[in-house]
């Protein structure tokens, strides 16, 4: 069930800019293990496809409800997924041992504000998709690379895949693929690039922070720090709204924590 959780929350913040599936995975403790399953498929095999069939439900059922929220309540949406994560913080702060560095955490944090604030992102609506050979590949391509940086955590895939383009050709295809299922290969093509990229991000992100503990750590979160800071709508954060939400991402989040440790 932790496994299935995991996945899920993986594919839903997969729509989001500024929150990391990467940081999912190292906030529940499951980065390691996502190496060990990678590295023994053959024993683990059940728990990747958990893991996937979670994160596939998450993008094709949650991809319609999330571009509704978008659309209808996009600052109370953003509000609930940085509540979220920094309800999970304070958690995953006392189980780590190793001191942060200041310097690297602040550099972590200064560097992610400045890609998110100076850089420009592409907004183009995508509509009449040609699905071609050449835009197969094009899109197992964008795959990989969201896979890839999203493992990173605290660096979203979907913020980076915004400044470089595919986002929202993504999102499009995600949010329409019950009304036209043709769609659903290119997602495919898009998922099999995601999962190796997953799959090389995973070990070698697990491999830097073993090797580089401190410093990875340190920088871990200052991006997760500033991916907070980037997404949060702090209009919102002192009204009535906003306390709600503060309410149900805290219950939620420790429902996680719980889970997490079973």
């Amino acid at each position: 069930m932790k496994t299935f959780i995991i996945g899920l929350l993986v594919g839903i913040t997969s729509f989001i800019p500024g929150i990391s599936g990467g940081t999912i995975f190292y906030l529940s403790g499951e980065l390691d293990n996502l190496v060990i399953y990678f590295k023994n498929i053959k024993k683990y095999y059940l728990k990747l496809f958990i893991l996937f069939l979670g994160a596939i439900l998450g993008i094709i059922f949650f991809s319609p409800l999330m571009e509704l929220l978008f659309k209808k309540y996009p600052n109370i949406t953003k509000l609930f997924f940085a509540y979220l994560v920094l309800n999970t913080l304070p958690n995953f702060i006392k189980k780590i041992k190793v001191k942060i560095n200041k310097p690297l955490f602040i550099l972590a944090f200064l560097l992610l504000i400045i890609i998110n604030y100076f850089l420009k992102v592409n907004t183009l609506v995508y509509a009449n998709i040609n699905i071609t050979f050449v835009f197969l590949i094009f899109f197992t391509i964008c795959g990989f690379l969201d896979g890839f940086i999203t493992i990173i955590p605290g660096i979203s895939g979907s913020m980076m895949m915004m400044i470089l383009g595919p986002y929202y050709l993504y999102k499009s295809i995600s949010a329409n693929i019950l009304n036209n299922p043709i769609y659903l290969i290119p997602l495919l093509f898009y998922f099999l690039g995601d999962v190796v990229g997953i799959i090389i991000g995973s070990i070698f992100t697990n491999n830097i922070i073993k090797k580089y503990e401190s410093i990875s750590n340190s920088l871990i979160m200052g991006f997760i720090v500033a991916s907070i800071f980037i997404i949060i709508p702090f209009k919102e954060v002192v009204t009535i709204e906003g306390f709600i939400i503060l309410l149900i991402s805290y219950i939620l989040s420790n429902i996680f924590i719980i889970n997490a440790k079973d």
